[in-house]
Formats: C-alpha cells, sequence, structure tokens
C-alpha cells in the first residue's frame, strides 16, 4: 500500500549514478541534495479520487464497482447534496503556487487542501482521468509523446497527430471512436445530464469528441467568455448536471515566461475576478463548484537542459525517439543493449536523473494502483526504461519536422510543485 505522498528518501542514498534498484512500493531513491519524490496518493487523495467522488455522488452507473476509492476531502455526499456539479479544471494551477502566488484570491478562500495529480503529472495524463474517472495505466494515454506500436509511430496524443511530420492520425487508419473507446468516457457513465466547456479551437478536435461522449458543447474564445459559458450550460437544462470546463491560460503563460512572471500572476488575478463574478450569479442555483488542476510547474533552467544528441552512445541505444515528457521520458531500448545503456546512463546522466526500470515502476504503483483493468497497450507505451528527472533537469530529442524550443516552466515530473493540486469547493 502506498504510504504518504511525499515520499522520502529510500536505502540507497549513495551519491553518483545509480539504476533505481527494485526497492518496493512507495519509494523511490533520490541524491541526499535532492528533494524527496512526490508519489500519486491513489488510495484516496488523487486526481483519481476526486472522480470516483464525484461519479459516486452523481449516481454513475459503474460508479458501485469503481476499484477506486472516493476522494478524502470530498465525500460522495456532499455531491450528492447538489444539484448541479461544475468541475472546473485550471490547466498547471499547482498548489503550492497557488500558496505563494493566491494567498488573497477566492482561490485560496475556499481551498479545502490539496491533492495530488497522477503520473506522469502532465495535461494529456491527468486530463484524461478527468474525463474518463480512470488511473494513467487504465487508460493508457502516458504523456503528450507516446509511442503508438499500432502503426509503428510516435503520436502527439491530443492534437493526435504524429510527431514530427504531424499527419492527422486518421490519414494513417486510426479511428479515434475506436483508438479512444477504452475506458468508457465518464459522461456516458454519468446518471445526469453533462455538458463541457472549452475553448473553441480544440472543443471539437478528434480527442475531446472521444472523451466528452455526450455531453453538450459550450465554446468560447476569450476569459470572459469562459465564465459565461459556465453560467449559461448550468442555466440550459432544469435537469441534474454534470458540467467539466476547462481553462488553458495559466499553463500557456507558465511554459512560455516562467511561474514566476508577471503574465502568470496577471492571469491568476483575472481568474480570480472571474471566479468571484461566476460564484456571485450562481448563488442560490444549488451548485457545486469543484476547482482544481492537472498538475502544477517548476521552472527549468537552461542549464539543466539535456539534448540527448549531445550523447550520440545513448542515442545510438534509442530503438525509437523518446517518448513522454521532458521531465519523464521513456527510453525503448535496442535488443540486447540494456545493459550497456544503463552503464551509459549512469555515467553520463546520473547526476539528473533516475533510471528505473518500467516494470518496476508498474509495480510500484505510480500508474495506479488497481489491477486487473489495464489499457491493453499500457505497458508498451511507457517504454523499457522512465527517465525520471530530478528537480529543475529536462531531457530532449528532436525529430525531423520539429523546431527545437525551450519550455520556461515544465511539469511532468515528482517535484511538489510539479504533483500538487489544489482542491477548492465553492457552494452557491
Amino acid at each position: 500500500m502506498i504510504g504518504a505522498a511525499e515520499v522520502g528518501p529510500g536505502a540507497d542514498l549513495g551519491v553518483g549514478p545509480r539504476v533505481v534498484p527494485d526497492a518496493g512500493l512507495g519509494t523511490l531513491p533520490h541524491a541526499p541534495w535532492d528533494a524527496p519524490a512526490v508519489m500519486p496518493d491513489y488510495r484516496d487523495a488523487s486526481l483519481v479520487n476526486l472522480m470516483a467522488s464525484i461519479e459516486a455522488g452523481t449516481g454513475g452507473v459503474h460508479a458501485e464497482r469503481s476499484p477506486h476509492r472516493t476522494l478524502a476531502l470530498l465525500p460522495p455526499a456532499r455531491v450528492r447534496a447538489a444539484r448541479r456539479i461544475v468541475l472546473l479544471v485550471i490547466d498547471g494551477l499547482g498548489d503550492g503556487y497557488l500558496a505563494t502566488h493566491g494567498r488573497d484570491t477566492a482561490f485560496a478562500e475556499h481551498r479545502v487542501g490539496r491533492m495530488t495529480s497522477v503520473f506522469p503529472s502532465t495535461t494529456a495524463t491527468a486530463i484524461s482521468t478527468f474525463l474518463t474517472g480512470a488511473a494513467p495505466r487504465e487508460h493508457g494515454l502516458t504523456g503528450w509523446h507516446i509511442w503508438l506500436e499500432e502503426i509503428g509511430r510516435v503520436a502527439t496524443i491530443l492534437p493526435f497527430r504524429t510527431r514530427g511530420e504531424r499527419r492527422l492520425l486518421r490519414e494513417l487508419g486510426v479511428n479515434p471512436l475506436h483508438f479512444f473507446a477504452q475506458p468508457t468516457p465518464l459522461a456516458a457513465r454519468l446518471a445526469t445530464a453533462t455538458a463541457t466547456v472549452s475553448p473553441r479551437w480544440i472543443i471539437d478536435s478528434d480527442y475531446n469528441l472521444a472523451h466528452n461522449g455526450p455531453a453538450t458543447r459550450f465554446p468560447y474564445q476569450t476569459r470572459d467568455q469562459f465564465f459565461d459559458q459556465i453560467f449559461t450550460a448550468v442555466q440550459s437544462t432544469q435537469a441534474r448536471q454534470f458540467i467539466y470546463a476547462y481553462y488553458p491560460e495559466i499553463d500557456a503563460n507558465s511554459h512560455d515566461h516562467g511561474t514566476r512572471s508577471l503574465e502568470v500572476a496577471a492571469e491568476l488575478w483575472r481568474l480570480d475576478q472571474g471566479l468571484r463574478s461566476l460564484l456571485a450569479r450562481l448563488a442560490g442555483s444549488d451548485t457545486l463548484v469543484i476547482v482544481t488542476a492537472d498538475h502544477g510547474f517548476i521552472d527549468a533552467p537552461e542549464a539543466r537542459a539535456i539534448e540527448i544528441d549531445a550523447h550520440p552512445e545513448i542515442a545510438a541505444m534509442l530503438a525509437h525517439p523518446l517518448c513522454g515528457e521532458r521531465r519523464l521520458a521513456y527510453a525503448y531500448v535496442n535488443a540486447g543493449m540494456h545493459a550497456q545503456f544503463e552503464r551509459a546512463v549512469q555515467a553520463q546522466l546520473g547526476h539528473a536523473l533516475d533510471l528505473l526500470p518500467s516494470p518496476q515502476a508498474i509495480a510500484a504503483g505510480w500508474f495506479g494502483i488497481a489491477q486487473g483493468r489495464d489499457h491493453p497497450m499500457f505497458a508498451r507505451r511507457i517504454g523499457d526504461y522512465l527517465l525520471m528527472m530530478r528537480p529543475g533537469w529536462t531531457i530532449k530529442d528532436w525529430v525531423a519536422g520539429e523546431n527545437r524550443h525551450r519550455l520556461v516552466g515544465v511539469h511532468g515530473g515528482t517535484t511538489a510543485d510539479e504533483m500538487y493540486v489544489p482542491l477548492v469547493v465553492c457552494e452557491c
């Protein structure tokens, strides 16, 4: 069973590079100068458990058979008591950032605690949990870049395109409704009316159409329209209702400008004004507004950025491009080269990352703890090894068709600032 979400240093604390040993569930050794890793607390304190509470509280048809415990901070009875439930997801709003920069906001005023994200702490994986209620090992969407054995290509899964050349997966014969068929979208399981509020430029994407199921769609273009469309969705029916609303600009500004930027602070201030106005408009409507995020952020200094083509010995042993994220990469290694790969990574990159064999990551519960429900392609989508970057470090390769670019702010790793997200609950 997973212990506390903050996983302390394990037994192997020797200075210098190493492969993470099979240390058991809930442990990730780090060098003494590093912060402890934060592991998803899938017992009762993660995004998976939040969705279990929402599903149980709205009478989801499969809720009683769900393998996931409900969220300790949000009992299903509190969800059940409201006629309308709004889940407002602010992409990139970490709990640590809110505590530091948002102490006078409505978000902080109504904060009831913090949860862990899923692993990796990234949009493609966490949003898939919001929209399915499933843990990463169950929905199989393991990061921004995923090796699809079905077509022999690396895909960027949210745009539903190949990496580099950016061909639509549809052009390669991949039907999104079939590809995303497991698990069933949450909107198709709930015993309520459902709606989704999402940016106009993505609301009709292959990914969103497949994952939002029968939900009524409310697109928006501006921040003001975002809150207006939530209000419109609430008023659109007298039936009991669940509304999923997604806002991406904290994430976008954090990537471009970093977590300490005026741009991110200004965006949070404007969101605070919008939330306060929305709560006032919803007063007396018997609506429960739940606000959280998919992940938080850290800044990534250029001095801690590793490019794999600067390490040709390691690059030559990779069977496919790196997948996953800059903060958590999946390595597929050529047959017969695993021991050599481990030695090379230890010697050249051991100061910056922990190398964890993928089967050990599964057994330790990083991707979820409910067994017997794995997506059939899950294990093939996390490679042979996980390259788990230490605080501040990133790793990247480049393929034909990609423009090299820096991200000032990043996520996907296991630091507290990436992993912890707030739980904000407002009763209207």
